[in-house]
This record gives structure tokens, sequence and C-alpha cells, in this order.
């Protein structure tokens, strides 16, 4: 069955009908013969099989609206269809009989006092009133009479002569038009209201609408799944009968949204938040949303994660940094204060001292601690691809490129933090596109021809004197200025003194301790003498690379035989110097580094992905400490 159904209680009406929707093609529209009985159940068969409106006249129409739920279209019967209808008995004799539904004589009287003969006018209510039109118009000796689909059931019982009242065409044509426009705009509502429960239902949060009554409009699948209750028992029931812990029905008397409130259902912690429905100021209804405290736990852990493995990831907080000493404390504090600044922070302090922790702390205890955090090291990367690692490179730009092109790390770190690493080693024709960035917060990447606006915090850190350099001509001075907004100065080990060396001796041991799965080792007097003597030219790196080494051996034999013999029973002891150095034939902690680097490498076949998973290093790392492992070997 089509959309749109014509049911014409007059034959003349069906063929009108029939006529307009092959005229205009109106192939949606079908139209069916039928007196007000057999009208009605066209319809209702109609409507069981998809018909949406349904276009009728007279006592039909009236009927139909009385049975049915769909949109009834009426066409219109005008005084103008009725003298039509007529027209052939003005020159008789004797009364005129009209009879009819109220929308079919409406107006009847004003028309009839301009006609030349009587009329008498009977308006009838239901199906039932026939029985007195054939009785009063008996009595009066009708002998013509005008109707619309009824009239021939008084005609029968009277012998007089029956006159059907026509339509006209346009009526006709206007009523099937006005279900056309009706059914379109069904349409369009019906699809704009399927997208929004689609979107709703496809949210994960729940969502929760009442209307100005308080009740339920929208619940959607979250919502069934919070709350364990099926949409179809909820939906058109007040709310307080659905979810009586819910304080919704408050936001009705309230035109300011409420976020971040706590509801509990049953063992789970809800977070809602809630927001009136306004229409010309008046509060027409309320929506909230809700999810489980849990998910949110869980999906806030997930984006870490996400996070973390893309190396975007800020790990350490300044209550990570472990210290006993006045001036480390001094420079927490003062990095805390840096954090709530959005300014350039300048980092400087001698290898190893963990300038990249207080850069990390720095961005978490920013405004921009949910956004990324990329470091790059500066002295990592050969010059001829650091440009393409800090701006990005398009599609071709250069042999090897990646065939998409691929983002740089101010695009990444867009809306966090860029750490700069070692920012000394930055190439001079480089710096110049740094501050470049920095003033203008808009990079164009290598072989691109657009820019590209980027929204980042920068922090640099260096072991270098840029003063010293900048003197020389090797750093810029203007990029020297822009950058040396906010000076942090990192205190070596030296500077904070023996309470904070021990402090960082004991953490690591214990660390390590549970790392390795051993017993943490008893710092003796004599071994706090020797950790807090030592020179740690490699500064907190120097420390906690020993303290491993001690944890993993067992012992502290390695660092007294240093002192003692320069041999333990094992074999050479090991010198704890500055790197890239040897001290009476023992061999420098840092080159057993990156020998041990250099062996594993060349075991496993060079596989540098390999490599870095065993000895849980980035591919930088790698790139550097074997570097620095050939250096050595051509020394």
């Amino acid at each position: 069955m089509k959309e749109i159904l014509v049911v014409a209680p007059t034959r003349d009406i069906y063929d009108k009908a029939r006529s307009i929707v092959s005229e205009s093609n109106f192939d949606n529209v079908e139209v069916v013969p039928a007196s007000m009985g057999d009208g009605l159940l066209a319809a209702e068969k109609a409507c069981r099989e998809g018909t949406s409106i349904l276009v009728s006249r007279g006592g039909t129409y009236k009927i139909l609206c009385e049975k049915f739920d769909v949109p009834i279209v009426e066409i219109k019967v005008s005084a103008y269809d009725i003298v039509e209808s007529i027209k052939p008995l003005l020159n008789g004799k004797g009364p005129i009989g009209v009879m009819g539904y109220k929308n079919v004589v409406y107006g009847f009287d004003i028309l009839a006092g301009l006609l030349p003969v009587e009329i008498v006018k009977f308006e009838i209510d239901c199906v039932e009133d026939v029985a007195r039109v054939i009785e009063t118009y008996g009595k009066l000796g009708i002998k013509v009479c005008v109707g619309d689909a009824n009239v021939d059931l008084v005609a029968g019982a009277l012998h007089c002569k029956a006159v059907a009242i026509s339509s006209r065409k346009a009526p006709i044509r206007e009523a099937i038009e006005e279900a056309r426009r009706i059914l379109a705009s069904i349409k369009s509502q019906k699809r704009r209201s399927q997208q929004i429960i689609a979107m709703t239902d496809f949210m994960h949060d729940g969502i929760v609408a009442i209307d100005e009554y308080g009740l339920i409009s929208t619940f959607n699948r979250s919502a069934e799944r919070i709350f364990n209750i099926n949409k179809e028992d909820a939906l058109g029931r007040h709310i307080r009968s659905v979810l009586p812990m819910c304080t919704l029905l408050e936001q009705l008397q309230s035109l300011q949204p409420h976020i971040g409130n706590l509801l509990t259902v049953g063992n789970n912690k809800i977070a809602i938040n809630r927001t009136p429905v306004l229409v010309d100021g008046h509060v027409v209804g309320a929506v909230a949303t809700f999810q489980r405290v849990s998910d949110l736990q869980h999906v806030e852990q997930k984006i870490r994660r996400t996070l973390a493995e893309k190396g975007f990831f800020a790990k350490y907080t300044f209550e990570d940094i472990v210290h006993n000493s006045e001036e480390m404390a001094r420079c927490i504090e003062t990095g805390r204060e840096f954090a709530r600044y959005d300014a350039p922070v300048l980092i400087m302090g001698e290898s190893g001292v963990g300038k990249e922790i207080f850069c990390q702390s720095i961005h978490n205890s920013s405004a921009r601690s949910g956004a990324p955090f990329v470091a790059i090291n500066c002295a990592a990367i050969p010059a001829a691809l650091i440009e393409a690692e800090l701006f990005g490179y398009e599609q071709g730009a250069f042999t090897g490129a990646a065939s998409k092109g691929r983002a740089g790390i101010f695009e990444l770190a867009h809306g966090g933090t860029v750490f700069l690493d070692e920012l000394g080693e930055l190439p001079l024709h480089l710096q110049g596109r740094l501050l470049r960035v920095l003033a203008e917060k808009n990079i164009m990447r290598v072989g691109g021809d657009k820019m590209i606006p980027v929204n980042v915090r920068i922090v640099c850190a260096t072991n270098k004197d840029l003063h010293e350099m900048v003197r020389q001509g090797d750093f810029r001075r203007d990029l020297f200025y822009r950058i040396n907004v906010l000076t942090l100065c990192v205190p070596s080990l030296k500077q904070c003194g023996g309470a904070h060396i021990l402090a960082l001796a004991r953490h690591f041991i214990r660390h390590y301790s549970q790392t390795y799965g051993k017993a943490p080792l008893p710092l003796n007097p004599a071994m706090e003498h020797w950790v807090t003597q030592h020179p740690y030219e490699g500064n907190v790196r120097e420390l906690k690379g020993l303290m491993e080494r001690c944890v993993i051996l067992g012992s502290f034999d390695g660092l007294r035989a240093k002192n003692e013999a320069g041999t333990t029973a094992s074999g050479p002891a090991v010198s704890f110097g500055g790197a890239g150095r040897e001290r009476d034939g023992i061999p420098d902690l840092r080159r057993m580094g990156d020998t041990y680097i250099r062996y594993i490498y060349e075991k496993t076949g060079n596989n540098i992905s390999e490599t870095c998973r065993l000895l849980k290093i980035s591919r930088s790392t790698l790139w550097r400490r074997l570097s620095m492992a050939d250096r050595l070997d051509a020394k």
C-alpha cells in the first residue's frame, strides 16, 4: 500500500482523485472508492500495510478522524460546491432537503437565503441520525434530497430524488498536495529523530531527558546499561518513578547547569551532569548525562597508555623528585611557580642532574597537563634529519620520506609542551626557524607551502654555557633571550650535599631491589662515607647506575675494592670517574655500558627494534650510545 490513501466517498470524487494522481504523477498516492463503512475497512487495511496519511471528505473524514491516529486531511466542501450540485434543481418546486455532517453543510444557512427555493437543512452527527432525517423529511414531503454519501439512504427510504454534493478538482488537489507536504515533513522529522536516537544510543554516556512535567522523553542505550532499565519501560513515565535517586527533576527549577555531581546506584558511583532545556527563556525540560566513575577511570587509563606508547606522555611530577637538601627544595618550588605560567623555560644544569624530570614535572603541574608532552634530544638526531623531526615534512620532500608525509613534534604537541633537550646542539640554521615558531606560532613542513598554526609551550634544557656560545657566535642571541624568559638551574649532587646523596642512594637501592627481586643492601657507615664523598661527574645518572650495579651484584665490594686495591676477587673493579676516561687501567662504567649496548646490538644481528626492546631504551638513545662507543673505540 502507498504512503497516502484517498478514501473517496462518492464515485465522482474517486474519478477526479484518480485523474489528479495520474496527471501529476503522484506515485505515493492511492485512491479507493468507499462509502463510510467500506472506507473504514479500506483505511484499516492500508494503515496496517504502511500508509501514513489518509485523505477523505464529509462523514467519511469525520469517522476516520475518530478511529485513526495517523494524520487525516479533509477535502473541503465549499458553498460553491453546493451551488454547483443543486443548480439543476433551482427551477423546480417544493422544498429541497439538504443533509450531512457539519463539515459538509457548514455555512449553508447564509447561502440558503440567496436561493429562490426553500431549503430545509438537517445536520447529522453520526450514521444513526439518518433515520431521524428520513422521518423529518417524510413529514415535510421533501421530494429532492441533497447531501453527501448518506443521501442515497434517505432518498431510497423516501422514494425521492437524490443529489450528491460533488467536489471540484481544485479542493481535491489541494487536499492531496497538503497530504504530500505533511508526509514530507513527517519524513524529515523522523530522519532528524532517528539521527538523534542514533547519536544518543551511540554515545558512551547515559542520556536521560524529561519534559516540563517530569516525564521521560529520552532514555538511551547507555542509560539502560547504567541503570539496568529498558528504554521501553522508562519512556513516558515520570522520572521519580523510574529513577527516584536522580536529581534531574530539580533542574526544572534552575537555569544554571550542574556539572560533576556524584550519584550512587547500587555499588556504582555515577558522575552526573545536568542542564535545563530553555525555550524563550523558559524551562521546558531538562537533560542529564551519566557515566560510571569506573568507566571514566578506564578511559583515562587507556588515553594515558596510548600517549605513553607514542612517547607523548610526561611520567614524572614534582612529588617524584627524591631530595634532602635546601638547594633542591628551592629548585622544586621555583619549578612549581614556573608551571603556573605559559612562558618558555630554560632548564640549566650539569649532565645527569635530571633536567628532563623537571621538565615533565612542570608540564604535569601546568594547565597543559592533559595535552601531549613531546620530547626530542637535539644531540641524538643527525643534523640532516632534525629539521624534519622538528617541523615535519610533506610527501616526497626528500629521498626516503614517508609516502604520506609526517607531522613534526610541534604539530604532535599541539596544545601541550615541547621539550628540547640539549638545545645547545641545535644547528645554527635551524635556530632561526625555531625563533620564528616561537614568535609567530606557525610552522611550515619541509617541502610544504602552507603555514600550520601550533599552540605549544617550549621548555629547553642544556648543560652548555649558552652565554659563552652566544659570545662565540655558536648560538643566536635573539633565540637565547626568547627561550630564557624563565630560568631554572638544577643543582648538582655536589651542590646538594651528602644527605641528599644518601637519600637518593637509598631510594635507588629500594627501587632496584624490587625490580630485580633482591634483598635491599644496607648502607653501613663506611659505604655511606664512600657514597657521599664520590665526585659523581655523571651526577644522579652516575649514582643511579652505581646503585643498580651493586644491587645486581648483591654487595658493595666493587666500590670498596676501587678504594683499596683496584681489583676484586671476581675481576677488575669499575672506575666511577667521568665518562670516556680510564683510571689505573680500570674500565670506565659508561664505556662498559656503551660496549655492552654494542654487544647486544651485534648479537641481535644489528636489529634496532629488538635491541631497543631488550635494553628498554629508545632508538635515539641507541644511536647516541652506539656513536659514543665508536668514538671511544677510535681513541
